[in-house]
């Protein structure tokens, strides 16, 4: 029966330092994560970044699109109601500060700002008047 050397070193190294050993296999397992992820992330992150691109681009048409027919259907309300009230109320607002304080032995300073836009649209439609399509 021959004695396995590398077992008995390996048994030494968790016997006389257990927490020393873990340490050494996270630290192992961690560069070989690492060295693989460097060597497969280039390709990855590049068709991650063109699927983001993608369904970001998808999402600002669907967006559009939205509006789109939103506003479409403000107008075909329009032209059949009787009477249309409409408010619309836009407001920007910027504000910002600059501050400077000295305490005895300090001194310090700051800047602050913040901005905020408020747009808001109301559409009151009263009666309804039949619109006939002539189909012909």
């Amino acid at each position: 029966m021959a004695i396995d050397t590398e077992s008995i070193a390996l048994a030494a190294k968790i016997a006389l330092n257990p927490a020393g050993f873990l340490i050494d296999k996270i630290v192992e397992a961690t560069s070989k994560n690492v060295s693989k992820a460097e060597s497969t992330s280039s390709d990855e992150i590049a068709v991650l970044k063109i699927e983001a691109e993608r369904q970001e681009l998808q999402m600002r048409m669907a967006e559009a699109q939205a509006r789109v027919a939103q506003e479409i259907a403000i107008a075909k309300r329009i032209e059949t109601a009787k009477e249309v009230e409409m408010e619309e109320f836009y407001d920007y607002g910027i504000e910002a500060h600059v501050g400077v304080k000295v305490d005895s032995g300090s001194v310090s300073a700051g800047v602050g700002g913040s901005g905020r836009r408020v747009s808001k649209r109301i559409f009151r439609f009263r009666g309804n008047t039949s619109v006939a399509i002539d189909a012909e």
